[in-house]
């Protein structure tokens, strides 16, 4: 009976120590994950830093993807309807320009990119990109042409109009009496 005693008390000693010895060893593993110099420290703060990073921009990327497809059909809209619209969808693409200034190229696109595919740009990588920079340059050219030429017809209709408030009143010639 002793023997059996003694062994059992010689294997629970046994076990005590592996147990020990685990309990020792996963103290080590959890000594080696966790950085122990400053640099180290440093780099895992730094990796925690760009999952979160890169967390936000999917998000980002998930949101900002469909407001983005939105004005970019909202902008090929108003150049396809300048003609039958008698140019007031001209007034959103001017909007639209302002807010990519504003708000970024998240969530509105430059002039021409609206033309191209998301997946004919992905695909074609550089071509993509230059095609929708010659597009740009006609949209952009055109856009500043059509504003000219709309703030021309303002100045012109400003100034029948203050001549038929002259020619009617007589307003301004008080004016022209008073400078000569």
């Amino acid at each position: 009976m002793a023997n059996i005693d003694e062994r059992l008390m010689a294997a629970s000693l046994a076990d005590r120590k592996r147990q020990d010895k685990m309990g020792a060893e996963d103290k080590e593993r959890q000594e080696d994950a966790e950085p122990r110099s400053i640099r180290q420290r440093l780099a895992a703060a730094r990796q925690a830093m760009d999952l979160k990073a890169k967390a936000k921009k999917k998000i980002e990327e998930k949101v900002a993807a469909p407001a983005r497809a939105g004005t970019n059909k909202a902008l090929r809209w108003a150049w396809l309807t300048l003609i039958p619209s008698f140019g007031l969808s001209l007034i959103y693409i001017n909007i639209h320009v302002f807010l990519r200034f504003v708000f970024g190229e998240k969530l509105f696109c430059k002039l021409g990119e609206e033309w191209i595919p998301k997946q004919i740009s992905a695909v074609g990588g550089e071509a993509g990109k230059r095609a929708g920079k010659s597009i740009g340059i006609v949209e952009v050219m055109g856009l500043l042409m059509l504003d000219l030429l709309v703030l021309f017809l303002i100045l012109i209709a400003a100034g029948v109009f203050f001549m038929l408030i002259d020619l009617v009143t007589g307003w301004f010639g008080w004016l022209v009496k008073l400078v000569s």
